[in-house]
Parts: C-alpha cells; sequence; structure tokens
C-alpha cells in the first residue's frame, strides 16, 4: 500500500514537472511575435476596461501572491490586510492584486476544467489533518515559479505575466503615456515572478522596482533594467535560502552575473525584517506573533513595505 502512495506520487511529481513548461510554450505557440508585442503595448494606446486617473498616484503596485494561491480573485486575507494597511499609511499609492502569477493567461486554478480538484484541495488548506494533500497546490505553482527562472522557457512565461500586469495597470487607471512609478511585490514565488516580468514592463519605459517578501530570486536578467529590488525575510525562513543555493549566478563563484552587478551597483538590499517563517504560523502576515519588542510580525512586514515604497 505504501509502495502504491509512494509510486502514485512520484507519478503526479513528474506529470507536474512535464506539464510545467508546455503551459507557456503553447501560449506562445498560438501567438506571433507581432500579436504578443501588440498586446503588451496595447495600453499604451488605448485604456483597455479602465479609465485613466488624474492626477495620477504617486506609485502603483502590483501584488504577486505565495504558491499557495488558487487564483488573482480571492487572495488571502491576511495577506489582503498587510495591503490594505500599506494603503492606508500611504494613500497617495493604487494597489492591485487581481494578478494570478502562476499561469500564463491569468487564469486560475479554479477556473479550469478541473476546477472540482483544485477547489477540494483549496478546502483542505484550512483543515489541518488534512492540510499535507493540499501542499499539491503548492507544488503545481512552486514548478512554475522554476520554469520563470529557466533560461529556456522563462523569457516566455514571464513575457506573459508581463502581459497581465500591464493590463492590471491599465484596469486600475495608469497612464501609459506619463508612466508613473510601479513596484511590483511577489510573496515566496511570486518573488521570482515579479522580478522575471519587470524586464518586459521596464522595456515598455516603465521605471519599474521589485520588492521580494521572503521570495526565492535568481540572477534573472531583468536585474538589468529594473531599478531596485528590496528582497525583505524572516530569520527564521529557510525557504528563501534556496536562491542563493540553486541558482549558479548567485553563487560567489560568479562575480560577474547579473545578480553580482546589480549588487555591486547598489541596486539590491537584502533586509532581516523579524524572526518570522516563510509560510503557515508565523510567517511575514501573523498578526498573532510579536518580536521581541512587541510588533506583530504583520506590521513588521507593513513597516518594511512602506518604508521601501517611501522611497
Amino acid at each position: 500500500m505504501i509502495s502504491m502512495l509512494v509510486a502514485g506520487g512520484v507519478a503526479l511529481l513528474l506529470a507536474f514537472a512535464f506539464l510545467a513548461p508546455l503551459e507557456s510554450l503553447r501560449w506562445w505557440s498560438r501567438r506571433s511575435d507581432d500579436e504578443v508585442l501588440g498586446e503588451l503595448t496595447r495600453a499604451e494606446i488605448e485604456a483597455d476596461g479602465g479609465a485613466v486617473l488624474s492626477p495620477q498616484p504617486r506609485r502603483f503596485v502590483v501584488y504577486l501572491s505565495g504558491i499557495g494561491a488558487v487564483d488573482g480573485t480571492t487572495g488571502s486575507r491576511r495577506e489582503q490586510a498587510v495591503l490594505d494597511a500599506v494603503l492606508e499609511r500611504l494613500p497617495d499609492m493604487v494597489v492591485a492584486a487581481d494578478v494570478f502569477p502562476y499561469a500564463v493567461d491569468n487564469r486560475g486554478l479554479t477556473q479550469r476544467a478541473t476546477t472540482w480538484f483544485w477547489k477540494r484541495l483549496q478546502r483542505l488548506q484550512r483543515i489541518p489533518v488534512a492540510k499535507t494533500a493540499s501542499y499539491l497546490i503548492n507544488l503545481r505553482n512552486a514548478l512554475r515559479v522554476l520554469v520563470s527562472a529557466d533560461p529556456r522557457y522563462g523569457p516566455t512565461y514571464n513575457l506573459a505575466v508581463a502581459q497581465e500586469i500591464a493590463e492590471s495597470l491599465t484596469r486600475h487607471g495608469y497612464d501609459w503615456q506619463e508612466r508613473r512609478p510601479v513596484t511590483v511585490i511577489g510573496y515566496s514565488g511570486g518573488g521570482q515572478i515579479a522580478l522575471g516580468s519587470c524586464w518586459y514592463l521596464a522595456a515598455l519605459g516603465v521605471p519599474v522596482s521589485v520588492i521580494s517578501i521572503g521570495g526565492v530570486l535568481s540572477d534573472d536578467p531583468s536585474l538589468q533594467r529594473v531599478q531596485h529590488v528590496w528582497h525583505f525575510y524572516g530569520s527564521r525562513d529557510s525557504t528563501h535560502h534556496l536562491g542563493p543555493l540553486v541558482f549558479p549566478g548567485r553563487w560567489p563563484t560568479a562575480p560577474l552575473s547579473d545578480w553580482h552587478k546589480a549588487v555591486h551597483a547598489g541596486r539590491i538590499t537584502l533586509r532581516t525584517i523579524g524572526p518570522m517563517k516563510h509560510m503557515g504560523s508565523r510567517d511575514y502576515f501573523d498578526r498573532h506573533h510579536q518580536d521581541a519588542h512587541g510588533v506583530s510580525y504583520r506590521q513588521l512586514t507593513v513597516d518594511a513595505l512602506v518604508e521601501a515604497l517611501s522611497e
């Protein structure tokens, strides 16, 4: 019985790994170069689905959730509470949180033919004794993060997400003639996808920066174009260490990589913001646990975001 479960788990892992890059390749195969570039720059010509705000906010922020997300519309209330707190302190910004970074077409897991499967796993996320099964969502989305960081498939995947971010900005009133600064915040796996997609946003002339909350970051080529990268992490978060561990461009043996060039240029800020873990209880959005000074983990995250977004 145990051997059958192990074999089934391995087969499922291989299936997820095989399908992960195929999604972006299929997306690309259905489009011509002109069509893709036209869709990405369409917002410059016409506001598609949103009226331009006047006057323009000081900054636009797009938030990409972590690998436990199932779509871009039903985000975690804990994450939304952090975004609301940031917006309360910085009312001269606009925050968008409607992009699902783990799909090339912004189509959530609950908007597919297999919606019954993902909805069931989503419900299991709330049941401690059955939570292990819901980790399939994390696994599926984590493999998309690896696709984003892969130099073979990443450019296509990140282009697709950049297109969705551009359309989200348009929906929220972004003026593509004025081009106000944009910051893409990514939590966990969303950090790498935020970084990868910014290559194309910067190519549109957008002043773009990235904030990673416990993200697993690679030495992505977009480091050549982003204005700044803030990487915030908790002292008890071991997951974020996967970045400097698995991506050779972040190793000390690669001093000429995009990552180390950005570090030497002062465009990357690495900062421990508290004793947080990566996910679950005591993570970055936890309002119940506090540091040694009595400040909740959620408040520590809010303070770090406000500081970065105020610069």
